[in-house]
């Protein structure tokens, strides 16, 4: 989920990762994760938008940040069903 998009259901939602991403002209990295409705088509909310010129802060905010309904990356890891 770090360096590429991928999506996950959460929950029975859809939940979009736009993986590690290196902006050149602001010189930062970001990570962001979004989630949708049942089909993936209609947004619910933002759940994670972390930027950073550090890559390992942005990687620290994914995994330990509690975005997921209080819960972190880790903890939520066990419900995540990947979405191809």
């Amino acid at each position: 989920m770090t360096y590429e998009d991928h999506s996950v259901r959460y929950r029975g939602n859809v939940c979009w990762c736009l993986g590690l991403t290196w902006w050149e002209e602001k010189k930062v990295y970001s990570i962001e994760v979004y989630e949708y409705d049942r089909e993936g088509k209609e947004f619910i909310r933002t759940l994670l938008v972390h930027k950073s010129p550090s890559r390992d802060e942005c990687m620290k905010h994914f995994l330990e940040d509690k975005y997921w309904d209080g819960k972190s990356f880790y903890e939520v890891a066990p419900e995540l069903e990947w979405v191809d």
